[in-house]
């Protein structure tokens, strides 16, 4: 009998298709449910103790009060020893009770079932497929629902399915009155054969594949939010709050890649090696983190994607995953986040200086054209960004500024797509490293 359940389990089981937080979200939440469904199990008990109250004066025997107030009483019991085992936690009993309930629930609505019968039956046996005590099968039925766990369902309907199976033998054996006519079924003493062998069973199979379905379609639903979150929170890594809401109700903008113009900025702290060799590792983590969260804010206020760090090197990119409706757009927010970087850079210097720390200097270099832009790498791990001859060149404009002393340079065709503006100037044609013809850079003047 265990090994049959166990193979149920697997059947029944999607925690192999399941993240492991989500399983250990789902394994808490069955715990919870459990919890739920015993205190809800209370409020049953009162219910049934209003209806045993209520049918007193049906209750002529002293063997009728015992059985039914009894069967009461061990609900109770039942309920109460369920709530100690999960109080406690005993992990060995957790589970395992749980079918024992859900069987003992069954057994007493089938105890008072056959008491009625015996107190007001009179001798035919049809009055226990009659009863209305019949539909109390249908409470551990929707109480394991509470635990999200579908086995438990099917569990319930197999013990009403046993208990059902057995009164039919036993009403069949005394020989019950049969018949067709529905008037004398439904009032009379006679029993319609296919309606008592088919449409009760099927009533009470459609509702536990129901709640069986409804438990599936609410895993299904978690398995997806937690899925959206996981991936909002990935996303948010690397681009702006507005684009991660856009792109996780896009989803397909970067599952398939393609060509596309984007503006590509580099920055690169100077002589970064030099300064990390003195640093003790902790402090050299803490430097690093402080200092990538101002240049990811300046990135992100203008709507830029954070590609990667490559050590104390920042790459970003606008116009992805989609460009700008706006000609000129995405350059013009890739100059305004530089921009915003250097600002940045003077608040963590004042920051360090006030420590008694050496401030450091940057280079930024922004050039814009066509790239390759999607998801690049293997199934176990892929990643969002950009490759093509834009970005080698953006990398060497950011290296350039070394040899012109700039903290900012801009290609020509940057330039062009803002506008020209007056506070960048022309620095003599640069031979960039890979490059055949010498290009024309633009770097900007702080103090215009």
């Amino acid at each position: 009998m265990t090994s049959f359940w166990k193979k149920i389990d697997l059947k029944l089981s999607f925690k192999n298709k399941l993240s492991p937080t989500m399983i250990v979200l789902l394994e808490e939440e069955e715990r919870n449910g459990a919890k739920v469904a015993n205190q809800f199990r209370y409020l049953i008990g009162a219910a049934m103790t209003v209806s045993i109250i209520a049918n007193l004066p049906n209750i002529d025997t002293v063997w009728g009060y015992a059985v039914n107030f009894g069967a009461l009483f061990f609900y109770f019991v039942n309920t109460y020893i369920h709530a100690y085992i999960l109080r406690c936690q005993y992990e060995y009993w957790v589970k395992k009770y749980e079918y024992i309930s859900i069987f003992f629930d069954n057994f007493l609505v089938s105890i008072t079932i056959l008491n009625w019968h015996l107190l007001k039956g009179e001798g035919n046996p049809n009055f226990i497929l009659k009863n209305p005590v019949y539909s109390f099968y249908l409470l551990p039925l929707a109480l394991s629902m509470f635990q999200f766990r579908i086995r438990l369902v099917l569990f319930s309907f197999l013990c009403f399915f046993f208990a059902h199976c057995i009164f039919l033998a036993y009403t069949f054996h005394i020989g019950s009155p049969i018949g067709n006519d529905w008037y004398k079924y439904v009032l009379g003493d006679e029993l319609i054969v296919t309606d008592a062998i088919v449409t009760r069973p099927i009533i009470y199979f459609s509702l536990a594949i129901c709640l069986s379905y409804g438990i599936y379609r609410t895993i299904l639903m978690l398995k997806r939010l937690a899925n959206a979150e996981a991936q909002k929170t990935s996303l948010a890594r690397y681009f702006s709050p507005d684009l991660v809401e856009e792109i996780t109700s896009q989803p397909d903008v970067i599952q398939s890649g393609r060509r596309q113009k984007v503006t590509v900025l580099f920055s690169d702290i100077r002589n970064f090696t030099k300064m990390s060799e003195s640093m003790d590792p902790q402090d050299l983590s803490t430097f690093l983190t402080g200092y990538r969260s101002g240049m990811t804010k300046a990135v992100f206020h203008f709507g830029g994607t954070l590609d990667k760090f490559i050590g104390d090197a920042v790459m970003a990119t606008f116009g992805t995953p989609l460009p700008a409706g706006v000609p000129g757009l995405d350059s013009k927010n890739a100059v305004l986040a530089a921009k915003g970087m250097l600002a940045e850079l003077k608040k963590f210097n004042l920051e360090r200086e006030s420590e008694g720390k050496p401030g450091i200097e940057i280079g930024i270099g922004i050039h814009t054209g066509e790239v390759f832009a999607g998801n690049i790498g293997t199934e176990e791990r892929m990643e969002y960004t950009v490759i093509g001859d834009t970005v080698n060149t953006a990398s060497r404009i950011e290296s350039a500024c070394k040899r012109v002393s700039a903290h900012l340079l801009i290609s020509e065709e940057v330039w062009e797509e803002i506008g020209r503006p007056d506070d960048f100037r022309q620095t003599e044609s640069i031979l960039l490293a890979g490059k055949e013809k010498q290009v024309n850079l633009y770097k900007w003047s702080e103090e215009v």
